[in-house]
């Protein structure tokens, strides 16, 4: 019987039917419908190709590869084809093929290529296997395998933001594939982009994937570190990097003893000792465990003498406890054991009154007349000697180095304000469209925040109200942001508040703050962040109260440009300008917050309170909700730790020499005053 063609208008119903037949094995039809379309349209290169996937799984290699051939000469560029023929062909031919495909940039086995770049993974040839990733991709645009290869070496490099993508395309392609989801959902924890990771790291959970690790980070990050804790009990860790993990769980929790033995074990299987320890104790020193940090580092001193960096820690806690001379001792052994390093000096000129005869004032200018030290280095001494100058009246010469020290930091760590603008008009929106919700049920929580600026005064009154017999100071606490931060992501996504979010995230936020802080009745909490966030904050926890930090927008803003913070944080301060701006969105959203919230939201005016203390004491105890006690009168005898760049002047009675210091730069200050001119609209 003869094959008639079909009619152009016919062609995609036959190439349907085509395919159908094909699917269910049903070859002979297939290859009548295929042949009719190709008497109506010989240049199909898709039809020559479904042709040759036939004939090649009926094993006509001859008939497979000259209807492949054809094909791909009518559509040279496609990957599909030139794989199908190279599975049909064999000896000298495939050979041949193959050198023909290389020279084409053709991948003709994506498995053996993408095992390639996995070998580069595991050898740490992380550059070169996102380079091969991404010609694979070019060659394989559509396959899922490039796309999860791209992903993870960008992953592996840090580079969250630019993995987020080609791995968003790996799991759309491949939503069973556990490798894809995992490493989606452990992109979405680096990218603080909780809701979404949580469901894709469940999933790769349910898939088989191995997860403990980006989950346990996961759930320590978000305020749910006793999940954080079951993680490993299901999943023992075994690298050095899980136990590293384990480690800060533990400490979090505020277990010294077992949060030490995971980091021996982390050491054991080949992490630093020196590195791992010296993290260790910096975490227990954040969870008021002084005494076990302390007792690390002496110990690290003792074994290790000559390293410089385990001095310089020790010295920045041993301040921050109040033995000033002590942590003098450890700073100036520092300087002398490694005199290019520039954070001892910071802590060391930061933690006194600088005498114009102090020897190592004479060794910092020469370390920073020299060209080949490295930029942090440079960044640490310029605000040290800054700091220096300034104590000796040298003003002009103090804010040269802090204009030096701050362009560095700059370069280092970009800031965007509109970024912050827009993440602050998002609050508010979400706060004003969700304030209409069910009320929260009142699970007793009733911390006082003392919010603001840094800088601005909130260490003198925390220490003020944690002189009360009947408060403990939390200190700057990273709890409220890690418990709201999946009910506030919602809230902005949907513009809805839900109360029971809202209502775990104050059960998740308590139970930390107590832990850390021991209190039985009420804490401090002196966070900086919460000032964005007060509303949610005060619905989360109705017995809540807000003291909220105000002082001369000039004196604040050079203050705060005389500081360094820890890396990547409080991006603002390193510009004049923008920190200009950045203070006056602090101003309007502590203004929004004051005329939402009365009777919840507290201004202390810092100016004020340092002229005329008692009067301003009393209303601001008042506000906390605290009866009075004279003790709140003298916050400077008080003789706890102190964990922030004020930990020297909370030593002292309270002053006022910091007032109008910003008179002294008024012409440096000029981009900060402009700035400060114009008022930020939420």
């Amino acid at each position: 019987m003869a094959i008639l063609p079909v009619t152009p208008t016919q062609i995609p119903a036959a190439f349907k039917q085509a395919m159908v037949a094909q699917a269910q094995g049903q070859m002979a039809t297939a290859l009548d419908l295929y042949r009719q379309i190709l008497m109506a349209r010989p240049g199909l290169a898709e039809v020559h190709f479904q042709i040759g996937r036939i004939h090649h799984a009926q094993g006509d290699a001859a008939k497979a590869e000259a209807a492949l051939r054809k094909a791909l000469s009518l559509k040279p560029a496609e990957v599909a084809i030139w794989r199908e023929l190279s599975g049909a062909l064999s000896g000298g031919k495939r050979k041949k093929f193959e050198r023909e495909a290389h020279a084409a940039g053709i991948v003709l086995d994506p498995t053996d290529a993408g095992q390639k770049i996995r070998n580069m993974l595991a050898a740490g040839l992380l550059a070169e296997a996102e380079t091969a990733a991404f010609a694979l991709v070019r060659v394989d645009p559509n396959g899922a395998i490039p796309a999860l290869l791209l992903g993870q070496a960008r992953a592996a490099q840090g580079n969250w933001s630019g993995a987020l993508g080609p791995l968003d395309k790996a799991v759309e392609r491949a939503p069973t594939d556990p490798a894809a989801a995992a490493a989606l959902g452990e992109t979405l924890v680096n990218l603080d982009d909780w809701n979404r990771a949580e469901v894709q790291l469940q999933t790769a959970n349910q898939l088989g994937a191995d997860v403990a690790l980006p989950l346990s980070r996961l759930m320590r990050l978000t305020g749910r570190i006793e999940a954080a804790q079951d993680v490993w009990r299901v999943r023992a860790p075994k690298s050095t990097i899980e136990f590293r993990e384990l480690s800060r769980v533990l400490a979090g929790l505020r277990k010294p003893k077992a949060a030490l033995a995971a980091t021996e074990a982390a050491i054991k299987v080949g992490g630093p000792p020196v590195e791992l320890k010296l993290e260790l104790a910096g975490l227990l020193l954040s969870e008021n465990e002084s005494g076990p940090a302390l007792q690390i580092q002496d110990a690290l001193a003792r074994t290790h003498p000559k390293v410089a960096g385990i001095r310089t820690v020790r010295g920045q806690l041993r301040q921050s406890l109040g033995d000033l001379a002590g942590g003098e001792q450890d700073l100036r052994e520092a300087i002398r054991l490694a005199p290019n390093e520039g954070y001892a000096y910071r802590s060391y000129f930061g933690g006194k009154k600088t005498q114009a005869d102090d020897p190592m004032l004479v060794t910092l200018a020469q370390r920073l007349h020299r060209t080949d030290l490295a930029k942090e280095n440079t960044r640490q001494m310029c605000f040290a000697m800054a700091k220096a100058q300034e104590d000796l009246g040298n003003y002009a010469d103090s804010f040269a180095h802090l204009v030096r020290g701050n362009r560095l930091i700059a370069e280092a760590y970009p800031y965007d304000f509109e970024v912050d603008l827009r993440e602050a008009r998002a609050l508010i929106a979400a706060y004003r469209a969700g304030n209409l919700v069910v009320p929260v049920a009142d699970h007793g929580a009733a911390p006082i925040f003392v919010t603001g600026l840094p800088r601005s005064g909130t260490t003198l009154v925390e220490t003020i109200c944690s002189a009360h017999s009947d408060v403990v100071s939390g200190g700057e606490m990273p709890f409220l942001r890690q418990a709201m931060s999946r009910v506030l992501q919602s809230a902005k996504r949907t513009g809805q508040l839900q109360p029971d979010g809202l209502a775990d995230a104050a059960t998740l936020y308590d139970r930390a703050a107590r832990r850390r802080s021991g209190a039985k009745i009420r804490y401090t909490d002196k966070a900086i962040s919460v000032f964005s966030i007060v509303g949610y904050a005060a619905l989360a926890m109705p017995n809540a109260r807000f003291l909220m930090m105000r002082r001369d927008p000039r004196d604040v803003g050079l203050s705060i440009f005389k500081n360094i913070f820890p890396d990547g944080t409080h991006r603002y301060a390193y510009d004049l300008a923008a920190l200009g701006r950045y203070i006056r969105l602090h101003d309007a959203l502590q203004s929004f917050w004051a005329e939402a919230l009365p009777g919840r939201v507290h201004i202390v005016d810092y100016d004020a309170l340092t002229g005329a203390p008692e009067p301003h004491i009393r209303a601001l105890i008042g506000a906390a909700g605290l009866e009075w006690q004279d003790a709140c009168l003298t916050p400077h005898k008080s003789t706890g730790q102190v964990n922030t760049l004020s930990y020297a002047q909370v030593r002292q009675p309270i002053y006022r020499s910091s007032v109008a210091a910003w008179t002294r730069y008024e012409t440096e200050l000029a981009p900060l005053l402009e700035a400060l001119e114009k008022p930020v609209t939420l």
